[in-house]
């Protein structure tokens, strides 16, 4: 196998590992929020945590666009050695396929967790004002737009959830999709010997033959056989 594929291939393996790490920190940013009923947000806090999730989204934006480059690189050296006999190696093809699934899983669920800290944040952002601060009218507001934030956080979770159903249907789709393409290959490679190999065809052909005498012999029993025994009563 060629060492540069190799290579590729294990670092393929540490990006996406890098990613994952990433995308569970994005992640763990709203872990802490205290948006779920209180108002005493600290500012700096807030500021803080908007500074990570910034640098976070750059290195995770980073990584991506690095791995989507190490599966463009091992794609091309496939293909570039198509003639060896390793790059013809079914296994080769599916790790191609199986990283660039990888990618597209990764690139799906980095979009979603971004979008939902920024959200978060954006909110603690808007609510991080101490009591001290606030008229109770002011208060009020607040946690109305808290509700509202809410009631939204529902429904862009059933966006995602209907999102995350699309992506399997999706999949499936393709997956039947290869099958088919699969089972035309074997047709296609079953005439091909038939044709090359006349002894096979013709026992292919006596087979279909016998298979068609014994559907007719057997139905013609059925057919008749209630008639013989009325006959033989009368």
């Amino acid at each position: 196998m060629s060492e540069a594929w190799d290579a590729l291939r294990k670092k393929a393996r540490s990006t996406e590992n890098s990613i994952d790490v990433k995308l569970v920190s994005l992640n763990k940013l709203t872990g802490n929020s205290h948006v779920s009923g209180g108002f005493d947000i600290d500012e700096k806090t807030v500021s803080s945590r908007q500074t990570s999730f910034r640098t976070m989204s750059t290195e995770i934006e980073g990584l991506i666009e690095q791995l989507t480059n190490i599966n463009k690189d091992m794609k091309d050296i496939a293909g570039a050695q198509s003639s060896a006999s390793w790059a013809n190696n079914p296994a080769i093809q599916h790790t191609i396929r199986r990283h660039e699934e990888i990618l597209r899983d990764y690139g799906s669920e980095f979009r979603k967790a971004r979008d939902n800290v920024n959200q978060v944040l954006q909110r603690e952002l808007l609510l991080s004002s101490s009591n001290e601060n606030r008229s109770p009218a002011v208060n009020n507001r607040a946690r109305g737009y808290d509700m509202f934030l809410k009631e939204n956080d529902h429904i862009n979770s059933c966006d995602r959830l209907l999102d995350e159903q699309l992506e399997m249907a999706m999949s499936t789709k393709e997956n039947v999709a290869r099958q088919g393409i699969n089972l035309r290959g074997i047709s296609t490679r079953l005439h091909y010997i038939s044709k090359k190999y006349p002894a096979i065809n013709n026992l292919m052909q006596k087979i279909k033959t016998k298979k068609q005498k014994n559907t007719l012999i057997f139905g013609g029993r059925h057919l008749l056989l209630p008639h013989f025994h009325h006959f033989l009563d009368h």
